[in-house]
């Protein structure tokens, strides 16, 4: 053994080898693949609302934007789509409450994906475990921005539209299901040093 400012350090000869068991994991291509689905779904989401639909060019444009995230997330284009759907439902006018709905979830879901592929390589495996813990934290915010498109939506409508009872009534038991079926983490994130 050698000594090195008060360490040991083994010989290289001698050092054991490391296996690091992981649970079920999902390679990053297919990570990538979910990503390039989310936004082409809130692209076309956006686009279902009122308002002239894309011309031709711009929906090839489109799906241009969605290849090339999908191919490299860590181009931070996920903003990108953000701002395309964005900009549609600004000048393209309000889509129905179920549209809206599910407009902020997929953006929700389109950053934090991005964020988690951005993080990848082509032969990255993420483990299922660590979208687990991320999608629970999700979860927890999703229900708040969920409840604030719908009081927006109420407000800018003067009321709520008929037959939306049920959609409020549908928030309201997902978040009570979002906070008891997935499963708590083993250290808070506030208590974590």
């Amino acid at each position: 053994m050698r000594r090195l400012w008060g360490w040991r350090l083994a010989a290289p000869s001698r050092r054991d080898d490391v296996e690091v068991d992981i649970g079920p994991w999902a390679p990053a291509w297919a990570l990538r693949l979910v990503l390039a689905g989310v936004a082409a779904l809130a692209l076309a989401v956006a686009w279902s609302g009122p308002g002239p639909q894309a011309p031709t060019s711009v929906a090839v444009a489109m799906g241009m934007l969605v290849a090339v995230l999908a191919w490299a997330p860590g181009l931070g284009l996920s903003g990108a789509v953000v701002l395309v759907a964005g900009v549609r439902v600004l000048f393209g006018g309000v889509p129905p409450l179920g549209a809206t709905m599910a407009l902020v979830l997929l953006v929700h879901l389109l950053l934090w994906l991005g964020a988690v592929a951005a993080r990848t390589t082509r032969r990255t495996r993420v483990e299922l475990a660590v979208l687990a813990s991320g999608a629970r934290e999700a979860a927890v915010l999703q229900v708040g921005a969920q409840t604030l498109a719908v009081v927006a939506a109420v407000v800018a409508e003067g009321g709520l539209p008929p037959g939306d009872g049920w959609r409020v009534a549908a928030l309201a038991l997902a978040g009570v299901v979002v906070v008891l079926a997935l499963p708590r983490p083993r250290e808070l994130w506030w208590r974590r040093d």
